[in-house]
C-alpha cells in the first residue's frame, strides 16, 4: 500500500477509523483558518440584486396572468396548486400530498417533473428561485456579515465537518456551499463577494472527479481509456448515445468532436453521466432536462441504458456495493470511510430502493472527497512553512473546488501549486486533472 500525505493510506479493502482520522484531521487547520478569515461583502451589490429580484418576481406574475388568464399569489402554495391542478387540469407525475393533506404538493421535485406539460409550470419555478435566492442569500448575507478590525464587512461561514456522512463540509446560516453557480442569478449573488484592491479571488478545482473515482474503483476499461487519453467523457459517450458519426481528432489544441453539438448532445451526455453515478431513474433524469427540447421520460430511459451499455463496469461495481451493504449493513470507500445503511434491510422496497441508491454512489463522492482534503493538508501546510498566509487566505472549499483570495503577485504561483497537490494526491488508476482561475469577485471567476 501506498503511503500519502500525513501517512494516509489508499485501502478499498475494508474499514479504517485511524485512515479517515488522517484524513480529516488533516484538513482541519484550513478549515479553521476558512473559518477565522471569512468573506468580504459588498452591501450596495446585495441591495441592487435585492430590487432586482423583487422586480423580476413582479414580471414572473404578469407573465403567469398572461399564460394562463388568472392573477394568483405565486407565493401561495394553495393558490398555486388550485391553478395547476384545477383550473389547468395538470397531473402530477406521481402524485403526491402536503404534509397535512389539504391538497396536492407544489415543492420543487413536483413542479420540475412536470415542467414539460405546460408553459406556465418553468414560470412558476422561475418565481421560487428568485424567492428562494432573495429569503436564502440576498437579504440575510448582509445582516449576518461583521465587521473586522478594520471595519470590513466580511460574512463568517459557520462550517461543520461531521454532518455528512461522506466527510463533505456542511455549512450554514447561510449554506454558502448550496449557492447556485451554474445560473445567472447565482452568479449575481457571488459578485456580492469582493476583495481589497490588489487582490483576487482565486479558485482551483478538481475536472470530473467524481467520473474520474468512477472509473477508478469501477475498472471499466472504456471509462479508463478516455482518461488516459485525456479525451472529453462527455462527448465520447454523446457519440454513442445519440449514434453519431466519429469524427475526433486531436491537433495541439487538444481533442475536437465534429458532430457533437453542445447543447443537442454533449449537454444531455454530460447530465445523463453525471446523473447515473448517482443512480437517478428516468423521471428523475428528465427534471434535469432543460425544457422545451423534446425529451420524455422513455428517452431519459434510452439514454441512461447506452450510458450502462457503454460502460459496464459500473453497474457491475454497483451491484458489488448493493450485496456488501445487504450484506453487512454498511460499506467503505476506498479510504475506509464507513457509510451505515440498515435501512437496506428495511421490510418496504421504497425505503430499501433509496438506501441502495445511496449505496451506489457513496465509493465514488466520499473517495472524491478524501482527494480534495488530502490536498487541503498539504496546501496548508505549504503556505506555513512558506510563511505566505499573510499574503494568501483560503476561505471554502465548494465540493471539488477550493476558494482563496491573494494577492495579485502571488496568484499565478498559487494556481500552479495548488493543481501540482491536487494532482499528485492519489494514485489513481486513471490521472486527476484539476484547473486554475483568478477574478476580481466569486461570480466572475471562470467556470
Amino acid at each position: 500500500m501506498t503511503r500519502l500525505y500525513n501517512g494516509v493510506r489508499l485501502l478499498g479493502n475494508g474499514p479504517s477509523i485511524r485512515n479517515v482520522q488522517k484524513i480529516d484531521l488533516g484538513a482541519m487547520p484550513m478549515i479553521l483558518c476558512m473559518a477565522r478569515t471569512g468573506l468580504q461583502i459588498d452591501p450596495d451589490h446585495f441591495a441592487r440584486l435585492e430590487k432586482t429580484l423583487v422586480d423580476d418576481m413582479d414580471r414572473i406574475t404578469e407573465d403567469v396572468h398572461t399564460i394562463t388568464g388568472h392573477y394568483i399569489n405565486l407565493d401561495s402554495g394553495d393558490q398555486v396548486s388550485e391553478l395547476l391542478f384545477k383550473k389547468l387540469k395538470l397531473k402530477q407525475a406521481r402524485f403526491k400530498l402536503t404534509n397535512s393533506g389539504d391538497r396536492e404538493s407544489v415543492e420543487d421535485e413536483v413542479l420540475k417533473a412536470i415542467q414539460h406539460d405546460h408553459p406556465v409550470v418553468p414560470k412558476i419555478l422561475d418565481y421560487k428561485e428568485c424567492s428562494k435566492l432573495l429569503g436564502t442569500y440576498v437579504r440575510p448575507i448582509p445582516k449576518l456579515a461583521k465587521r473586522d478590525s478594520d471595519s470590513v464587512p466580511r460574512l463568517f461561514p459557520n462550517l461543520t465537518t461531521t454532518r455528512v456522512p461522506s466527510g463533505r463540509l456542511a455549512c450554514k446560516q447561510p449554506n454558502l456551499l448550496a449557492m447556485p453557480a451554474r445560473t445567472n442569478r447565482g452568479r449575481d449573488i457571488r459578485r456580492g463577494f469582493i476583495t481589497k484592491p490588489g487582490w483576487s479571488y482565486v479558485s482551483v478545482d478538481e475536472s470530473q472527479i467524481e467520473v474520474r473515482l468512477t472509473a477508478h474503483c469501477s475498472g471499466d476499461p472504456g471509462l479508463i481509456r478516455v482518461y488516459e487519453n485525456e479525451e472529453d467523457v462527455y462527448s465520447d459517450f454523446a457519440i454513442t448515445a445519440f449514434h453519431l458519426p466519429d469524427l475526433r481528432y486531436r491537433d495541439d489544441t487538444g481533442w475536437h468532436y465534429p458532430g457533437v453539438h453542445r447543447m443537442d448532445h454533449r449537454y444531455p451526455a454530460k447530465t445523463c453521466i453525471l446523473a447515473a453515478i448517482y443512480d437517478v431513474s428516468a423521471k428523475g433524469l428528465l427534471e434535469q432536462m432543460p425544457p422545451g427540447l423534446g425529451w420524455t421520460e422513455d428517452k431519459c430511459q434510452d439514454l441512461i441504458n447506452a450510458f450502462y451499455m457503454k460502460y459496464p463496469g459500473i453497474l457491475e461495481d454497483r451491484k458489488k456495493y448493493h450485496r456488501t451493504a445487504r450484506r453487512l449493513g454498511y460499506v467503505w470507500d476506498m479510504w475506509g470511510r464507513i457509510l451505515q445503511v440498515a435501512a437496506v434491510r428495511s421490510v418496504h422496497n421504497w425505503v430499501v430502493s433509496a438506501a441502495l441508491r445511496e449505496v451506489g454512489n457513496f465509493p465514488y463522492q466520499s473517495g472524491a472527497q478524501g482527494t480534495i482534503k488530502l490536498t487541503m493538508a498539504a496546501v496548508q501546510d505549504d503556505l506555513e512553512q512558506c510563511g505566505m498566509l499573510e499574503v494568501i487566505h483560503p476561505l471554502l472549499q465548494v465540493h471539488d473546488e477550493l476558494l482563496f483570495e491573494a494577492r495579485d503577485d502571488v496568484v499565478d504561483e498559487l494556481i500552479e501549486s495548488v493543481k501540482y497537490r491536487f494532482e499528485s494526491c492519489a494514485p489513481l488508476r486513471v490521472p486527476i486533472k484539476a484547473g486554475g482561475a483568478k477574478a476580481a469577485t466569486w461570480g466572475d471567476l471562470d467556470k
